[in-house]
């Protein structure tokens, strides 16, 4: 115990001198030159393929940050017209530890090429990067071309081996802007032997000016009419819209069904107006003693008959939104139609109140679905939401934009339109293919449905499908407020990041704009208009319906997601926002996977360049010669130009930057 006192002591003594702290490696070289020096030192670096210059100038010693990796280190000096008079040893250095290198410079016998690059310059290109050009009176060898940013000390090999009648070289940078060139001459080996390249000649450099190209996109929106909106949406207002149908068609379904229409028909309150015996319909209307509205019977079926509006049809005339619906009108749906309708081939399982599949049409087939809210009749998928129709008609929202699909039903809410996180949860493993009930995957799982809070066991099934099915795309909805959203959040599954989310919008004075009942938030995908009545679910089956008509079209499910939101019509706030997302759908932009817009700067001289850009991008900048410039900017949608913007001439000065802002109209309106 006597001895601790002296030992304690002389520990502290030894730490405080020093002599026990560890030194900090701060992974940097210190290059120490030594020797004979003519009046101006380089370094040569070299590792695993890499080659850099660094001109230390009359300086002899230099710290260099070097990534990891073994490097070998070279020094050189040269006298005013660049000959090389002394040369070190390569040294070997780990690179990303603390190293001291001392590099003993010694008279070298060596010779120098005499050959050198003069009127050494370089120019823009108008789509990006560099062309560097030289002068020589050189006849062998080749040349080295060099670059470095112009915040840092290391010169990196662009270009090697360049014949010596080549004298230009082209950097395809588009950071060109930022760096500094050098040229410089390797001699042939003379009667064997090594001659040293000359010293590096830099270029001057051009005079600058910038143009700033911004761009928008004005997408045009055909006028909706007030009675066009009211009436599918059942919204207040109009006392007099103008109706989409008037009366109904009963459809029996077998001919003694038929033969007994005047009974089946009284008993549920309808009259007959006109019969037609060969389809086995008659055109009905409710009863003045009927409690139910016509919406509410158009939907109505039991094991005899099924009712749908007796639709009134109009003349079509040219122009958008006349004579389809505005929702499918914004969406550029019938555009998209002229490339493709669909396939049976894509299975969307619809995970809803379930289906009725005698309210779609032919095209639609309907696969065997699953009923996880009764478990005595599993097999029973009817939708029995009497005077909703939930599920019906989400199914029929996605027959509209995708007219051949299938659809699985997978009924996972009752009657009152309402399901538990068990029964959805089941719901989505058995479309996944997850389920001891189903082993056949969908390709989209359509959820317009949701809940305010997130659960574990949601999701957990989420994790589990994505990663089991990653070709699988989840669509879900981001959720209503009757009384109206007024803060950010959206609904689960919506929310969690696996999933495609989806808000609504309505038209508005200026054009779409986020429907006031919509959930908004972090997480929101893109937006699309509802269909039947207002809601994200209807505007869910639309998007559904576009992302099956991608896959129709042979586009990748990884790519889905993506491309949705790359070809989205940008609404609100430039770029993403919590308002829209990414924007709303452009269907025929999809399909097609529009993701970029064309961007040609020309000059006077009658020289342009033409460079792609991403539609939902910001801006591009080009560095050009002072001069007069033009900018134009389109998107390639049908074989021409259907959107356009265009600049007159712009003055650009040196040193000055050019803002242009293009705004790219839809042609034709």
């Amino acid at each position: 115990m006597k001895r601790q006192g002296p030992i304690l002591l002389l520990i502290a003594t030894l730490l405080f001198s020093g002599c026990l702290w560890a030194r900090s490696d701060n992974g940097k070289t210190t290059v120490e030159l030594t020797g004979t020096f003519a009046g101006h030192q380089e370094l040569l670096l070299t590792s695993s393929g890499r080659t850099y210059l660094v001109d230390l100038g009359e300086k002899t010693a230099i710290v260099l940050s070097l990534e990891g990796g073994l490097w070998w280190i070279q020094a050189f000096s040269r006298d005013a017209d660049g000959k090389v008079i002394s040369a070190s040893e390569p040294s070997q250095v780990q690179g990303g530890r603390q190293a001291v290198v001392s590099a003993r410079l010694a008279k070298t016998a060596l010779s120098t090429s005499t050959v050198k690059a003069r009127n050494v310059d370089h120019t823009w290109l108008l789509e990006g990067g560099v062309e560097l050009r030289w002068d020589t009176e050189g006849s062998t060898g080749n040349w080295e071309v060099w670059k470095r940013h112009s915040d840092s000390l290391f010169w990196k090999k662009v270009a090697g081996d360049l014949p010596i009648a080549e004298q230009t070289c082209r950097d395809h940078d588009p950071k060109a802007h930022e760096h500094l060139y050098a040229v410089r001459h390797v001699a042939p080996l003379k009667d064997g032997v090594l001659v040293l390249p000359s010293r590096l000649v830099a270029s001057q450099g051009p005079r600058v000016g910038v143009l700033d190209v911004s761009w928008v996109i004005d997408h045009y929106f055909a006028p909706v009419s007030y009675s066009r909106l009211v009436s599918p949406m059942r919204l207040g207002g109009d006392p007099y819209p103008e109706p989409a149908y008037t009366d109904l068609v009963a459809h029996f379904r077998t001919d003694q069904d038929f033969a007994q229409r005047g009974q089946l028909l009284r008993a549920l309150g309808l009259q007959i107006k006109r019969e037609l015996p060969e389809l086995l319909a008659v055109l009905v209307e409710p009863g003045m003693e009927s409690e139910w509205s016509l919406e509410e019977w158009s939907t109505y079926e039991d094991a005899h008959l099924f009712i749908e509006p007796n639709w009134i049809v109009q003349a079509n005339s040219w122009g958008l939104g006349v004579d389809i619906p505005w929702y499918l009108d914004y969406l550029r749906i019938p555009a998209a139609h002229e490339e493709t309708t669909g396939s049976q081939d894509v299975r969307i399982a619809v995970l809803d109140s379930g289906l009725n599949e005698s309210q779609l049409p032919d095209t639609v087939r309907v696969l065997p679905g699953y009923n996880f809210t009764d478990p005595k009749n599993p097999n029973d998928t009817r939708d029995n939401y009497v005077g909703v129709y939930h599920g019906t008609n989400v199914a029929r929202t996605i027959s509209e934009a995708m007219p051949v699909v299938s659809i699985q039903p997978v009924k996972v809410l009752n009657g009152s339109g309402r399901g538990t996180d068990v029964e959805v949860s089941e719901g989505m493993l058995f479309a996944a293919g997850l389920h001891d009930k189903n082993s056949t995957p969908c390709d989209i799982i359509n959820m317009s449905l949701g809940q305010r809070t997130e659960s574990t066991l949601m999701r957990k099934r989420i994790e589990y499908i994505t990663a089991q099915r990653p070709d699988i795309l989840i669509i879900a909805a981001s959720g209503n407020s009757v009384g109206g959203a007024v803060s950010p959040g959206i609904f689960y599954p919506a929310a969690f990041p696996q999933v495609v989310a989806v808000g609504a919008i309505s038209p508005g004075p200026y054009g779409p704009e986020r429907a006031y009942y919509s959930h908004f938030g972090q997480g929101l995908d893109v937006v699309a208009p509802p269909s039947f009545t207002e809601g994200t679910s209807f505007a869910t089956a639309l998007v559904s319906g576009v992302a099956g008509l991608m896959l129709a079209r042979g586009v990748h499910p990884w790519d889905i997601r993506s491309v949705l939101a790359q070809s989205a019509m940008d609404l609100g706030v430039r770029g993403w926002d919590e308002e829209h997302g990414y924007g709303m759908v452009h269907a025929e932009w999809a399909v097609k996977q529009i993701t970029e817009l064309s961007l040609t700067v020309s000059n006077a001289d009658g020289e342009s360049a033409r460079v792609e850009v991403s539609l939902n991008g910001t801006s591009r900048r080009f560095y050009v010669h002072p001069g007069a410039y033009s900018v134009e900017a389109w998107v390639n949608v049908r074989g021409g130009q259907d959107y356009v913007g265009q600049t007159g001439p712009l003055s650009v000065a040196e040193h000055k930057t050019v803002d242009v802002a293009l705004t790219l109209s839809e042609q034709g309106f």
